[in-house]
């Protein structure tokens, strides 16, 4: 049976079995999370020129959208701020950094309304990461940048999967 363990105290040997028996983590905000999504909200409000990320697509047009996107994105994936920032977490959380590998971190978005559907913001239907040729031994952490609310993530989309 699957659990969700919330700020578990297990050594990182006993996490990673849990994470690759199936189970989910979450942790509670460290300083270097809460410093990593400041520093991606700072990027958006700078390549949207002060417009409101979260409600950019209803005033910009779909090609100006994605140019922003497609700018943004590897500024912050290669920004060693954010590389700083993932280091600094792994420490926050007990993780070993003798065994631990970390990609950079990927600023994922998504649109509603049918604006984007293909390319750089383009929501996917559910999947398993190894589809799209993940190895199977990465285990990846998710934070929102802004805040969750049920429009916007797993419990909208659970309801979809249900229909």
């Amino acid at each position: 049976m699957n659990a969700i363990y919330i700020d578990t105290t297990n050594s990182d040997e006993q996490r990673r079995d849990l994470l690759y028996g199936g189970q989910v983590i979450v942790h509670s905000p460290t300083p270097s999370s809460l410093a990593l999504v400041e520093f991606a909200r700072q990027m958006l409000t700078d390549a949207f020129s002060g417009a409101d990320p979260e409600t950019a697509q209803f005033h910009l047009p779909v090609d100006r959208y994605a140019a922003i996107l497609a700018e943004l994105k590897p500024k912050f994936i290669h920004h060693p701020k954010s590389k700083e920032f993932i280091q600094g977490i792994l420490r926050e959380t007990g993780c070993d950094l003798s065994k631990t590998y970390f990609d950079v971190p990927r600023m994922r978005t998504s649109t509603s309304d049918q604006y984007l559907t293909t390319g750089i913001a383009y929501a996917f239907h559910p999947h398993r990461d190894t589809w799209y040729s993940a190895p199977m031994c990465q285990v990846n952490w998710w934070m929102p940048i802004y805040p969750i609310v049920s429009e916007n993530a797993g419990a909208q989309r659970l309801r979809h999967l249900q229909l």
